[in-house]
């Protein structure tokens, strides 16, 4: 099953976090139709979490990086657009890494724990990401 539309069916938060759990396991699910259901922003909260974890770069990794979730009131569906995991993977690591700094490029605080001869691998991933 590659898509799954689930709309109007009067889904509530609850429903929202058990479905957006079941995304964390489901890596042939590539789209989920959400529309006209009844979440508030803690069910989007729920699918959000699911797909871009942005509590830690290893909970980010850890996400599911192939389904895209339309429907829901602020849209997320432009999270995990490539039809492989690997570049949804690297741009959401990358968006961390760069989004969440206050006064530099990058978050150096989140790369704590990162074995330094993995840098060098990860500044080349960035730069082939702007070509």
């Amino acid at each position: 099953l590659a898509r799954l539309s689930l709309r109007d069916n009067h889904f509530n938060d609850a429903d929202a976090a058990v479905l957006a759990n079941s995304l964390s396991s489901n890596t042939n699910l590539r789209a989920l139709n959400v529309d006209g259901n009844n979440f508030t922003e803690e069910g989007r909260v729920a699918f959000l979490r699911a797909i871009f974890d942005v509590s830690s770069l290893a909970s980010c990794a850890a996400s599911n990086h192939n389904c895209q979730v339309f429907g829901l009131e602020k849209d997320i569906s432009a999270l995990n657009c490539y039809n492989e995991d690997y570049p949804n993977k690297l741009e959401k690591i990358f968006a961390m890494l760069a989004l969440s700094g206050d006064d530099s490029f990058i978050n150096t605080a989140l790369l704590r724990g990162i074995p330094t001869y993995l840098i060098p691998k990860l500044l080349d991933k960035v730069d082939d990401q702007e070509e």
